[in-house]
Order: C-alpha cells, then sequence, then structure tokens
C-alpha cells in the first residue's frame, strides 16, 4: 500500500517504504480526474531509479544516500485524458522494468 497525503490541488504519495525493483498503475478518480499536481516522496538507497509514464516518460535518478526527497511531476507529464499512469521503481541503474 502506499500512503498518500493531499496538500490542496497536490497528492503525494510516498513511496519510502518501497525498494527493489516494482511497478504500480494508478487510476484517475472516476469523479474529479487527475490532481492538479502529482508528487513521489523517496528514500535515497532504497531505489536508484523512479520512472512515470503517461502521456510522457518521465524518469527520476534517486541518489545513493541522503533524506527522503520529493519529485514533482510536470503537469505536462499526464493530463486529463491519460487513462493510466504507470510508476516504476528499480535499485539498479538502467531503466526499470
Amino acid at each position: 500500500m502506499i500512503a498518500q497525503y493531499w496538500d490542496r490541488n497536490t497528492l503525494l504519495l510516498d513511496l519510502t517504504a518501497l525498494a527493489g525493483e516494482g511497478e504500480v498503475t494508478l487510476a484517475p478518480s472516476p469523479v474529479h480526474g487527475w490532481p492538479i499536481r502529482l508528487e513521489f516522496r523517496v528514500q535515497p538507497g532504497a531505489i536508484a531509479r523512479l520512472e512515470v509514464q503517461a502521456s510522457a516518460r518521465v524518469v527520476f535518478e534517486v541518489p545513493a544516500q541522503g533524506a527522503p526527497l520529493v519529485f514533482k511531476l510536470a503537469p505536462d507529464a499526464y493530463g486529463p485524458h491519460s487513462a493510466h499512469i504507470t510508476v516504476r521503481w528499480s535499485a539498479a541503474d538502467g531503466s526499470a522494468h
């Protein structure tokens, strides 16, 4: 389960409990659609790469050490016509699977 937090019109998905490799598919709310802004909190050292695929593919490189950090997804990376958003994470350098 991924913890979710709202801050006004921004949905923060807390991925700090995740490690290794994995994937999750997000779907918009049937009533409200996608939030205006999406953010992802990650724990450096637990994963090395975060890939988000919707209208565009965005890859975030995660440092090997440090405090949790937040990656902000640009609003043009997804939109009202995005049926879903796929989030992949990987512990190794290279493309997340």
